[in-house]
């Protein structure tokens, strides 16, 4: 919504488009070409994997079109047509860490799923995360670590064999949206109550939350994001300079914080007019 509300601003028109599969690759790729085709005055783009987008992105830069990259450091450094707008994913971690050690009062095991190795975000993710914990609750065991996809039923899958292992678990971290979703349906398809607690990232589970079946959820800002992102394009088209490199931080959602404004602010967009842009 934030890039819209920025668009509406300047007078320019945005078309979104995105594969319907997180983890199709290559539909993705066909939207930047037709980018390049269609000649878009900017491209604000989240990639889904880090090394496949680079040589298309590339080329818009070449074609003198600014270009905003949301969610993963690509790897060509910021220029003239080129800017980085991310989820400060250090700031992320450390929130989540936080929320583990004060859950378990310093001690106990947890499992990570959800590692994602085709983002440079994702990998930074867990590292950042086994990091904090180590500083702020060094008696917090990591007793599993699971990559994972963008398909929320492998997900399920691999948080019910966690789930039902002999040693016991006291917390899981997810560190996707879809692995998110998949510990929640594991958690509720349990033949009895379960008392892991579940720490995840970017999903906007509301429900859950209040309920208790999810402790808490970081999340991004994206809305903040989506903002700094279109004002990057709309300067740079200006020829201004912008910021290289802008960390946003995310936000936890718990339910002591699900009513705080700028939280509430991000499920905005069921009353936005886009018919407009």
């Amino acid at each position: 919504m934030g890039v819209a509300e920025v668009a509406r601003t300047n007078g320019m028109h945005v078309y979104w488009n995105a594969p319907a599969d997180e983890g199709d690759i290559e539909k993705q790729l066909g939207f930047i070409s037709l980018s390049l085709a269609r000649r878009y005055q900017g491209l604000i783009f989240a990639p889904d994997e880090t090394i496949a987008s680079r040589s298309l992105v590339l080329q818009e830069i070449n074609d003198r079109r600014p270009v905003v990259i949301v969610d993963d450091r690509l790897g060509p450094p910021p220029g003239p047509f080129l800017s980085y707008v991310l989820n400060d994913e250090e700031a992320g971690a450390r929130l989540a860490a936080d929320r583990i050690a004060n859950l378990l009062h310093g001690s106990g095991s947890i499992a990570i799923i959800g590692i994602s190795p085709r983002l440079t975000s994702g990998i930074l993710r867990e590292e950042s995360f086994e990091k904090a914990l180590a500083i702020v609750a060094p008696g917090v065991r990591i007793e599993a670590r699971k990559y994972g996809d963008s398909v929320v039923t492998h997900q399920q899958q691999i948080a019910e064999e966690i789930l039902n292992r002999p040693q016991h678990i006291d917390a899981i971290v997810a560190l996707t949206a879809a692995a998110t979703l998949g510990v929640y349906f594991a958690k509720l398809a349990e033949n009895s109550p379960s008392t892991v607690r579940i720490v995840g990232f970017d999903q906007s589970l509301q429900t859950p939350v209040q309920s208790g079946e999810v402790d808490s959820i970081v999340l991004q800002n994206t809305r903040r994001i989506g903002q700094i992102a279109m004002r990057n394009v709309s300067a740079q088209l200006r020829g201004e300079k912008v910021n290289g490199v802008t960390l946003v931080p995310p936000m936890l959602l718990t339910r002591e914080t699900i009513a705080d404004p700028e939280i509430r602010s991000l499920w905005e967009y069921s009353r936005y007019q886009w018919s407009e842009q």
